[in-house]
């Protein structure tokens, strides 16, 4: 595999880290997103559209990138050109590519999709190459997280920016490396044969023996990490069998103890429908039946809808219960 800057966060995690040559539909998105972000800030706006349908959320999301980018230049000079936003990174066999250069700020802006991850080690390559490219000491990353409106700046010295590069390429290259399992294993191209994975769903698959005492599980904190970490990757595995399994059965094999099932799809009727309908049904019982409206979807009809100068009514948000949710940590050695 070719070192990218891209894989560095991953690589950080897991060391044997290998990106699928199939990038699914939330990659695709992200890098028709890109492209309608740099024909936004060329002054193209219909262009970068016609291989990519763009929602009006993800028009949206661009347009706040674009917006919120010129305005962290203040005014200077930003290059979106992707043959201009190439990056020389000592050490990698292919250039990075950044989505906004800011040369007079020395800073550089990328744009990100989806939820909210860390890219520190990337933007780390980045700066680096960037400041080698312009005799600079010091440099500033935005990463700019489109869908959820954030923005998030990371400030980088040579030194620290060598550093942290240094550190995952060395583990990268180091020939007595082992995988760890991580976040980003749904990712790899070696997810269906990684020995780390397949050590974990080994261990679950052992709760079928005769002699699997799951009481015992429960009781020791270290076995219950284990147990839970082992059904995690077993939860990957089974969609994919099951991917499997309804290609054959829709091919017309046989699956042991497994069926096709059709459920009819839900009835509805759309809002240009209900609109129509809505005095005489009367906006109260309409507006009760649809429920409660998050928060961000009222703040954004807010801002559309409401002249500038009339603040938004943050006395009318309810703040509902929190909710603790289990989630898997690194993995450690045990």
């Amino acid at each position: 595999m070719s070192l990218r800057p891209s894989a560095l966060p991953k690589l950080a995690e897991c060391a044997c880290y290998e990106a699928d040559p199939n990038p699914g539909p939330a990659a695709e998105r992200g890098s028709a997103l890109d492209a309608l972000f740099r024909s936004r800030m060329a002054g193209h706006p219909d262009q970068a559209e016609m291989f990519f349908e763009p929602t009006e959320a993800d028009l949206d999301a661009v347009d706040w990138a674009a917006t919120t980018v010129r305005a962290l230049a203040g005014g200077t000079e930003v290059i979106t050109r992707e043959q201009d936003c190439r990056i020389d990174i000592p050490g990698f066999d292919k250039p990075g590519t950044a989505d906004a250069l800011i040369p007079d700020k020395l800073a550089h802006a990328d744009l990100k999709t989806g939820q909210k991850r860390n890219y520190r080690e990337q933007m780390a390559a980045y700066a680096l190459g960037l400041m080698e490219q312009h005799f600079a000491s010091e440099w500033t990353a935005h990463l700019i997280f489109c869908d959820r409106k954030e923005v998030v700046t990371l400030r980088f010295s040579f030194e620290e920016a060598k550093r942290l590069v240094g550190a995952v390429v060395a583990r990268y290259r180091d020939p007595q490396k082992q995988p760890t399992p991580c976040d980003y294993c749904g990712w790899c191209a070696k997810r269906e044969t990684c020995p780390a994975r397949m050590a974990l769903a080994a261990q679950a698959t052992e709760v079928a023996a005769p002699s699997f005492d799951f009481e015992a599980v429960l009781s020791d904190n270290v076995k219950l990490g284990k147990f839970l970490s082992a059904c995690a990757v077993l939860d990957d595995f089974r969609e994919r069998a099951e991917a499997v399994a309804r290609e054959r059965l829709q091919a017309g094999h046989e699956i042991p103890g497994w069926k096709l099932v059709t459920r009819r799809g839900p009835e509805f009727v759309d809002h240009v429908s209900v609109g129509q309908h809505i005095q005489a049904l009367g906006f109260g019982p309409v507006l009760a039946a649809y429920g409660n409206l998050g928060a961000k979807k009222f703040r954004d009809l807010w801002a559309a809808r409401m002249p500038s100068e009339k603040p938004f009514p943050e006395e009318l948000v309810h703040h509902g219960k929190a909710t603790i949710s289990l989630r898997q940590s690194k993995q450690t050695n045990q």
